[in-house]
């Protein structure tokens, strides 16, 4: 077998490759017409990958505002997505989307799914989900305060999949002993027995007594 003669010289290894960038979105007709104003950007949040970020509400944030950017002739809101989202992933998020394969994503619900797939796995939906069901009311913790507290711990889970009657369980699962004597009190009776409606109503009119007394009781202490 022939070889065939290489001249190059050895300096050649370390010659920095001319391949353009590849891009995992694959550009639709309709985003080839949009042009992304520096205006826009320099207003869209940036996502970074941080383990403190929430994927969810970057999306809905990033979404927002695409929506509302004016589009050519057939042209979508989902194309100027598709053509803004690479400006705004930055450090670890920006590099996951350089290293994805070229053309692999053809639409916002594709981008979507491995996006959270990457950003939101499995295994933190189920430790946010285990803080929800195991959420507990302090001693001393005043019920409205722990309702906002425990709405805050689904609003970081959008996807626990919990149906509101579930949800208004387990928060009542979690009150303290009084907190659960007020309710029943309320519901002149046992209030986990009440039907569901009107158990929800009887704890967010609750809710709401608590807070007014307890600004009240505090607007007093302030002016004595």
């Amino acid at each position: 077998m022939a070889l065939v003669a290489d001249n190059s010289g050895i300096g050649s290894l370390h010659v920095h490759n001319e391949k353009e960038p590849t891009h995992a979105i694959a550009a639709t007709p309709g985003m080839q017409s949009i042009a992304i104003k520096s205006g826009v950007l320099a207003v869209l949040s940036h996502f970074y990958g941080l383990s403190k970020e929430c994927p969810y509400a970057f999306l809905e944030e990033f979404c927002r505002y695409c929506d509302i950017q004016p589009v050519p002739a057939r042209s979508t809101s989902e194309d100027y997505r598709l053509k803004a989202i690479p400006f705004v992933l930055k450090g670890d998020a920006g590099v996951w989307l350089s290293r994805l394969p070229e053309g692999s994503i053809r639409t916002w619900a594709e981008f979507r799914m491995i996006f959270l797939d990457r950003f939101f796995p499995a295994s933190k939906t189920s430790a946010l989900k285990r803080e929800i069901t195991e959420a507990r009311q302090e001693y001393d913790e005043p019920l409205g305060q722990y309702w906002d507290r425990f709405q805050g711990l689904l609003q970081a889970c959008p996807n626990h999949k919990m149906e509101e009657k579930e949800i208004y369980f387990v928060f009542y699962s979690g009150l303290t002993v009084d907190s659960k004597n007020d309710l029943n009190l309320a519901a002149q009776g046992d209030f986990s027995k009440t039907a569901f409606s009107q158990a929800k109503y009887i704890l967010e009119r609750l809710i709401e007594a608590k807070r007014s007394y307890e600004t009240s009781r505090g607007q007093w202490k302030r002016n004595c």
